[in-house]
Formats: C-alpha cells, sequence, structure tokens
C-alpha cells in the first residue's frame, strides 16, 4: 500500500507495544522517519532496530506537562520537520471529559 508517507516525519506516542508499535511498524514500512515515544526505553530500542527507516527514541513519560514540547523539540532537531502525530499513549480516568481535572 502506497500513502505517500515517505520522507515524511510522525511522531508516535505509546510506541513501545500494541497498537503504537503496529502503527510505527506500518509507518516506517510506508517510508516515513519516526520519533518513537514510550516510557520503556528498552522496547523502542528494541523496536527501533527492526524498522525500514530512521527512527528517534524518546523514553518520556507524557504525564509530566513539560514531556510534549521537549518530545517535538527533539524531532524537530532530528528531522527538521514534523507531519503527523499520532497520540497512542496512556489512558484517561473514565468520565465525561468536560469534568475530569487537569490531574484526571
Amino acid at each position: 500500500m502506497d500513502l505517500h508517507l515517505a520522507g515524511k516525519v510522525g511522531i508516535i506516542t505509546g510506541a513501545s507495544r500494541g497498537i503504537g508499535r503496529a502503527i510505527a511498524q506500518i509507518l516506517s514500512d510506508e517510508g516515513m522517519r519516526l520519533a518513537l515515544v514510550a516510557r520503556s526505553r528498552d522496547q523502542l530500542e528494541e523496536l527501533s532496530a527492526s524498522l525500514a527507516t530512521e527512527s528517534l527514541v524518546q523514553a518520556a513519560d507524557l504525564r509530566a506537562p513539560e514531556t510534549p514540547a521537549i518530545v517535538v523539540a527533539a524531532t524537530l532537531e532530528r528531522f527538521g520537520r514534523l507531519d503527523l502525530l499520532v497520540n497512542n499513549a496512556g489512558a484517561t480516568k473514565r468520565g465525561d471529559f468536560f469534568n475530569l481535572s487537569d490531574d484526571d
């Protein structure tokens, strides 16, 4: 399948396993360079080594408010652009989104 993504750059959060890992593999096969983000460095390193394209491993906890800016800055520094975000990390507390606090 050709999604016309060759040469583009994406950030994938929750990339170390499951759906995030599968998305990373597919996007890499499509020619995207990727920033792989999750808390599990060992799993990210293993994934990175298996990909067809260049990737940047960023072991980080996205619950920290400053982390997304750090991830974006590192991605731009490494690849010079950013075309796609796959926001796949984490889970939320159940309930009405508009009634949840920042801590939730």
